[in-house]
């Protein structure tokens, strides 16, 4: 009965300690919501800052993917896209800028699972600049562009992601909308 009751005891404690680390992490995450929201779009928009040239980002959605329109002056400038890609792993992640007239203002890796050093190796041979002002049309690795010698798996999945934003561009009508 002594060894019962212990287990009890000592399963209740329990219960309390868990009720009460589960009501301080809920509040803490209460409390730290808005600034780490807050943080989080600082972020992204200086990451979109480096993509295309804008005052201002507006969050726009459409059937499944959500996309910024860039504003400069109250005018659009063009837009954001952030895609996909699977590179030698999966989840390299691409933010992509198009003008509003069609052309791509730049191309950058916001986050990606490759193994270390291939990114470094696509941004330093030049394959993210070499997007700058193409016309916002379905690309070809060597064709439009050249793969990075020995990360060509990332040059590809930067590549598929950028193909990716421009669907993305043409599902929102960005070539029609500006008489392309």
């Amino acid at each position: 009965m002594n060894k019962v009751k212990e287990i009890l005891v000592s399963t209740l404690a329990l219960c309390v300690i868990a009720a009460c680390v589960t009501g301080a992490l809920a509040a803490t995450n209460m409390l730290t919501a808005d600034t780490i929201a807050a943080r989080t779009e600082e972020i992204e928009n200086a990451a979109r800052l480096q993509v295309i040239e804008a005052d201002e980002f507006v969050k726009q959605t459409q059937d499944d993917f959500t996309y910024y329109v860039a504003q400069k002056g109250g005018a659009e400038v063009g837009f954001v896209f952030t895609t996909v890609g699977t590179g030698k792993s999966s989840g390299l992640t691409v933010m992509v800028g198009i003008s509003a007239v069609g052309n791509i203002t730049g191309v950058k890796i916001t986050a990606d699972n490759e193994t270390a050093g291939y990114t470094d190796k696509v941004e330093k041979a030049g394959l993210l600049d070499s997007f700058k002002g193409k016309p916002a049309k379905p690309m070809e690795l060597k064709v439009d562009v050249d793969a990075v010698s020995q990360a060509t798996k990332t040059s590809k999945g930067v590549l598929s992601a950028v193909n990716q934003a421009i669907e993305q561009f043409e599902a929102i009508g960005g070539a029609r909308k500006n008489g392309q």
